[in-house]
């Protein structure tokens, strides 16, 4: 999806908030991926791992979602609905699986010790970061919060009557509320297959050192040397314009795959990223490589596709 301008915007002084708070965070090109059910300690099992966590920025759809509720970016159907800000965050979780992946896109350019906490539910996820990592130089590891789906549920109820009760003392933006249909949606065997599918990078050297170009530019790519080449007065905004009218863009695949399309509100994984996508101009937003008008112009132009070109 292309986010209209402002809505951009908005997003991007969440993103820029929760990056600013990581500017101690060494650049050591560490990340840890953080799994486990809703429920799940995952804290705790990095502290049983030997994590420093303040030595990581640490990105979760949980913490996006607070910051959401916080800047006011959840709607309302209905004003007088009375339900708590974090109580209507299914409406936005695609969202924040957006913009987690826009924070953890900047600290992989930056080369930022990064933890992602996530379900790790969603092999599309796990496969498009762990490349993602990889390529940009990254040692990954990984640390799996075990827990009863049972437990998983009891939990979730606990967390969310909690803090609705402090919400109703007005404290707080609310609970979450999550189904238990679709946590327990998360037993079948289907979303244990990401664990399969980041071990081959687990401890394993990335790209950059086995080609000798450790702490090498990421994300690369056609569009961002179109994108560098604007940034340094080589390209005009008309002459991107017309390549990205002109560029057929890659598809960026939804988060849950369909069969695990039951468990989709329990899905706390980052949006896929996929490079030479709109992913890409997003991150050069991000970086102030492009202003408000420069994006309002380019998602003008990359949307003007016909529908099978699109992506």
């Amino acid at each position: 999806m292309i986010w209209t301008s402002e809505r951009n915007r908005q997003q991007g002084q969440l993103v820029a908030e929760i990056y600013r708070g990581a500017a101690a965070v060494p650049c050591e090109r560490l990340a840890i991926i953080a799994g486990g059910l809703p429920g799940a300690d995952k804290a705790r099992a990095l502290d049983e791992a030997g994590v420093d966590r303040s030595r990581y920025l640490t990105v979760s759809i949980d913490d996006v979602l607070v910051r959401m509720a916080a800047r006011q970016l959840i709607p309302s159907a209905d004003a007088a609905d009375g339900l708590s800000p974090l109580a209507r965050a299914g409406r936005v979780h695609g969202e924040a699986q957006f913009l987690a992946k826009r924070v953890a896109l900047l600290a992989l350019t930056d080369g930022r010790n990064l933890i992602l906490d996530i379900s790790l539910a969603s092999w599309r996820t796990a496969e498009a970061w762990t490349y993602a990592l990889r390529f940009a130089d990254y040692a990954v590891n990984a640390v799996f919060a075990d827990i009863e789906i049972a437990d998983a549920v009891r939990r979730a109820e606990e967390a969310h009557r909690r803090d609705e009760e402090e919400f109703s003392r007005g404290r707080g933006y609310g609970g979450r509320y999550l189904r238990a249909e679709a946590i327990r949606a998360l037993a079948i065997p289907a979303a244990a297959e990401p664990r399969n599918r980041i071990r081959w990078a687990l401890g394993a050297r990335s790209a950059g050192a086995i080609g000798g170009t450790v702490g090498g530019a990421f994300p690369g790519g056609a569009v961002t040397a179109m994108l560098t080449a604007y940034r340094d007065g080589t390209y005009t905004l008309d002459d991107l314009s017309l390549e990205f009218r002109a560029r057929r863009w890659p598809r960026v695949p939804d988060v849950c795959p369909p069969e695990l399309e039951q468990a989709r509100a329990a899905i706390d994984d980052p949006e896929p990223y996929v490079p030479g996508s709109f992913d890409d101009v997003v991150l050069a937003y991000d970086r102030g490589w492009l202003s408000d008008a420069d994006y309002d112009v380019l998602s003008g132009a990359a949307a003007d596709l016909p529908e099978d070109l699109a992506g």
